[in-house]
């Protein structure tokens, strides 16, 4: 593999965005969910702009995989 290549390749419908958003926006909804939220967010190849690896992290105060 690449380094420049991809592990797994996140697509979402746009219901299954709906339902992250509808999630992502509860009071209730932990921090460490809504980071992860993000994250598939960001990483989503169906809606650009996707980011990469390095980008993801670093926004996200994450290491890289």
């Amino acid at each position: 593999m690449t380094p420049t290549s991809k592990k797994y390749i996140v697509k979402l419908t746009d219901d299954e965005l709906k339902r992250l958003n509808k999630i992502l926006r509860q009071k209730n909804t932990s921090e460490t969910v809504a980071n992860r939220i993000r994250i598939l967010k960001d990483m989503d190849a169906n809606h650009p702009p996707v980011k990469t690896y390095k980008q993801c992290a670093s926004d996200h105060g994450i290491s890289e995989p």
